[in-house]
């Protein structure tokens, strides 16, 4: 978990630095405050899930898959209704507040799986 942490704070790093320099320079225009809180939250909630998910896959059952999915369908699932409350809040903004944490939600999902993908082999030699 503490590699896990490490990968994800640079991760973060990274990802604040690109939006920085996006939205100082081409994406001007498109800067929402809430977008930075946005970041923290997807890396608050990988981190979370993340040691959900190492607890779990340690305990070896059939439950296994059925807990993976779960928790992937309620992380989705709460993704989606955090952007519905902010853009029945926020109508003019939906676009970018969308395109950007559709993004996020990329990034952050993807590099959970490739992480996780990496323990279970790791687990399973």
């Amino acid at each position: 978990m503490k590699q896990f942490l490490l990968k994800s704070t640079v991760l973060t790093i990274i990802v604040f630095i690109v939006g920085i320099i996006l939205y100082a320079t081409i994406l001007k225009q498109f800067f929402l405050i809430v977008l930075p809180f946005a970041v923290l939250l997807f890396y608050l909630i990988t981190n979370l899930v993340h040691a959900y998910l190492l607890r779990i896959a340690g305990k070896s059952g059939s439950g296994f898959v059925s807990k993976y999915m779960a928790a992937s369908f309620l992380k989705m699932f709460f993704y989606l209704a955090v952007a519905i409350v902010y853009v029945i809040f926020n109508r003019g903004n939906a676009k970018p507040f969308f395109l950007t944490f559709l993004i996020l939600y990329v990034v952050y999902s993807s590099f959970e799986v490739v992480e996780f993908l990496k323990v279970v082999r790791q687990q399973k030699q």
